[in-house]
Parts: structure tokens; C-alpha cells; sequence
């Protein structure tokens, strides 16, 4: 059986080419997918998870007694050969697709045969038990959620329901159509289980749910021939199930070919991220850069191309900069953009885009924003720079605006250009 470890989620990284430059890029879950495990889970993930743990435990206990099962078929060689093997096997990863596939199915199958159905479900419950509790003594995975570890163990009553019905307690050909009637309803509980647990827990897309589960049924079919194959001679000698654990070790290996790839890819995306990041953003005051203004306007004329709807263009120029720059040096001018900078900062918006696009000007863009909104801010803006000082020297800016369709930022950037300077020298001529 394929299946998360920790949960569902889409994992994707690829790289290609544009321009003659290669491209690199990760799907952003990949990241919190991997940080999951060590994260502590909010109380609607814990909630759903220990709903769902708890209510899979209910349903194996109750296929056991209605099997006619018992503990004891779990004390025995073969039970707890296939409880440590499973449990061995459930830790391996391998970031398949847009996912993590577990193959766990190569001794689920032989299982299924070996011990009585009844009491298969709760066998894989225990071995991911066992598997979590490992990684809860290394550090990997953080006690609360072993919950969300149980809660995806669903596929396994599937197929131990049809068998417990309708096998004969041996693998025979004959009955091809009752164990493909078995992975189906493997597939068919993974998938609801898995889009009820992620939706409702985890916020994840149903569509990026089953994205994920096509790849993992993939996997679970191609697996499952081979598994039924040495099942003809492991449901003898319970002791052969050992003879496939080569094929996991090779799938192992693989794995981790797989996981240090992806980590040399996320190492290289967040170098770029970073290199990316720093070259849009002002060293001295954090703020975007010229480069980074004319990107952020691009893009919001490039959504709102066509809409009319409006936007807002403040051009702000620091007054008095080489008075404070001749009286106290150029670090305490430094100290002075700094300080307009955390003003400007302060009295924007959420979603507003501040830069500094020259030295001694910033600029601020604010989408959907109507003149009488925009009269709004820059007052806002203004009482926050009156009242800011460095040292005994007060700040002062001069502020030009202009409200324009957001499609046309460079005529509205020119107007507020215009404006500023107007009040900058009426400031001069008082």
C-alpha cells in the first residue's frame, strides 16, 4: 500500500529551460509537507486526525470479532514477523509525482493471506504505531501527531473486508476478479478517507488529494501482481516474506536518491529565492528597490489591463536630507531614510507596495484605492513622519499623490512626480 507517512499533500519539483537560463522550481508545499512532522498540529488538524484514528481502530476491532479473529493471531511467529516487516517497510519514503508513496503493499498482499483478514487492519495499525513511535525517540516526529500518523491507515480495511468475505484463505488465480474487487476497495477507502482527512484537517484541495492518490494507486497496482506472485509460496513458509525485503531495501535506495535530489533542488530554489529577493529589495531600509517598484506595477497593470479599477501612486520625498547629511554625516542621513522608511511603513496597508526609488525618494503604490481613500493615507502618513525624530532632528517628507485608472501607473507615477515637487517648493518659498 502507498500512502503518506504523515498525511496527503502535493509535492512537485522540476526544472526546464526559457531564454537559454535553466529554471528551477519547487512546488511550495514541498517544504511544509517535510517540516510537517516536526510541527506541533493545530487543534482542527488533531481533532480530525484523532477522529478518524479512532473511529479506523473502532472498524478493525470490529472486523476482528466479526471474523472471528483474536489478539492472539498477533502473538504468533508469522503475526509479529509481518507487524515488524510492515512496520520497517512503512518507512520508506519515495517522493513519487506530486507525492510521497510508502511501499508498504509488498507485504500488505502476502499479509492478507498469511494471518486471517480480520485481524490485518489492526496489524498495519500497530506497525505504523511502531514506526511513529521510532521517530518519536529520533526527534522526526513530535508526539502530538501520531494521531495524523494512525488516521491513514484507512486502505487496509478495505481489501481485509472482501477477502474475509469472499477468499478462500489461499492465493488462486481463479480468483483474480475477488482481488481486484479488493484493490478497488483499497483504492476507493484511501481516497475518501484521504480527501475527508485533508480537507477537513489540513485545508487541502480534494483535486490536489486525489492528484497526489493517482500516482499512489499507480504504484499500489504495479506492486500488487509481484506481492500476490510470492504470496503462492510465502503462505507456506511465512519465513519467504523476508525473500522480498531485498526489492524494498532497492526501493530504499532509490528513495533516497529521490529525497537528496529534491533537497539539492530546494537548496538551489532558495538560493535563487534569496539572490531574487535581495535584488528587489533596498539594503539600507528593506523596502523594494526601483527594480522591484516597476515589477510590483507591471503586475497590477497586467491583472487590472481592461477592469478600470482604480489605484493610487504616492511619490514622498525626504526634506531636508543634505542638511542632516552636512551636520551630522552621512550615517546619520542613513538613520534619517530609515526612519521615513518605517513611517511610510507603519501607515500603509497590507497588500500596499513601498519603495525607494531614489535616494532620498520613496514611492508608494496602493491598489484599488480611491482619491478619497488615498487622502486618507497620506494624511495618515504625514502625522506619522511629523511625529517621527532622529535624535533632535525632526522628520519632515513632501508628498505628492494621484489616483488612476490601475492600469495606467506611469501616468499617474507622473502626476504624483509632479505634485511632490509642487509641494517641495512651496515648502522653499515660505
Amino acid at each position: 500500500m502507498q500512502t503518506l507517512s504523515t498525511e496527503t499533500t502535493t509535492v512537485g519539483v522540476s526544472t526546464g529551460t526559457g531564454a537559454g537560463d535553466e529554471v528551477v522550481r519547487v512546488d511550495p508545499l514541498v517544504e511544509e509537507y517535510r517540516s510537517r512532522p516536526s510541527l506541533t498540529p493545530s487543534r482542527r488538524e488533531l481533532t480530525v486526525s484523532s477522529i478518524s484514528a479512532c473511529l479506523y481502530l473502532g472498524a478493525a476491532l470490529g472486523l476482528m470479532a466479526a471474523s472471528h479473529g483474536s489478539f492472539a493471531g498477533l502473538l504468533t511467529g508469522p503475526g509479529m514477523l509481518f507487524l515488524l516487516c510492515y512496520a520497517v517497510v512503512s518507512r520508506i519514503e519515495f517522493e513519487i509525482g506530486t507525492g510521497s508513496a510508502i511501499p508498504t503493499q509488498l507485504v500488505l498482499v502476502p499479509m492478507l493471506f498469511v494471518l486471517p483478514p480480520g485481524v490485518v487492519p489492526l496489524t498495519v495499525l500497530l506497525a505504523y504505531a511502531l514506526s511513529a513511535t521510532f521517530d518519536v525517540a529520533s526527534g522526526a516526529l513530535r508526539p502530538e501527531r501520531i494521531p495524523v500518523v494512525l488516521s491513514t491507515c484507512w486502505y487496509a480495511l478495505g481489501p481485509a473486508v472482501v477477502l474475509a468475505v469472499w477468499g478462500n484463505g489461499r492465493p488462486d488465480w481463479q480468483q483474480a476478479g475477488i482481488y481486484a474487487l479488493a484493490l478497488g476497495s483499497q483504492f476507493a477507502l484511501d481516497l475518501v478517507s484521504s480527501v475527508i482527512r485533508e480537507s477537513a484537517g489540513f485545508g487541502v484541495p480534494a483535486r490536489s488529494v486525489a492528484t497526489f492518490l493517482c500516482w499512489v494507486f499507480l504504484v499500489d497496482a504495479l506492486l500488487a501482481p509481484p506481492a500476490l506472485t510470492a504470496t503462492f509460496t510465502i503462505v507456506d513458509k511465512p519465513a519467504a516474506l523476508l525473500g522480498l525485503m531485498p526489492l524494498a531495501v532497492l526501493l530504499w535506495v532509490f528513495a533516497r536518491d529521490r529525497h537528496n535530489h529534491i533537497d539539492q533542488t530546494l537548496a538551489l530554489s532558495q538560493a535563487i529565492d534569496g539572490a531574487n529577493d535581495q535584488a528587489r529589495h533596498d539594503g539600507l531600509t528593506g523596502a523594494f528597490n526601483r527594480m522591484g517598484w516597476d515589477e510590483a506595477c507591471a503586475h497590477l497593470q497586467q491583472a487590472a489591463e481592461g477592469t478600470w479599477k482604480p489605484a493610487s501612486v504616492l511619490v514622498v520625498d525626504v526634506d531636508r536630507l543634505k542638511d542632516a547629511n552636512d551636520q551630522h554625516g552621512h550615517e546619520f542621513g542613513d538613520s534619517v531614510i530609515r526612519a521615513t522608511a518605517r513611517a511610510l511603513a507603519g501607515g500603509i496597508r497590507t497588500g500596499d507596495v513601498l519603495a525607494r526609488i531614489g535616494g532620498d525618494e520613496f514611492a508608494v503604490l496602493l491598489p484599488g484605492t480611491g482619491e478619497g481613500e488615498c487622502a486618507q493615507i497620506v494624511g495618515r502618513l504625514q502625522r506619522l513622519i511629523a511625529g517621527s525624530k532622529v535624535g533632535s532632528f525632526s522628520l519632515s517628507a513632501s508628498i505628492g499623490s494621484a489616483t488612476c485608472r490601475a492600469d495606467h501607473l506611469d501616468e499617474g507615477f507622473r502626476v504624483a512626480d509632479a505634485r511632490m515637487y509642487r509641494a517641495k517648493r512651496a515648502k522653499h518659498e515660505r
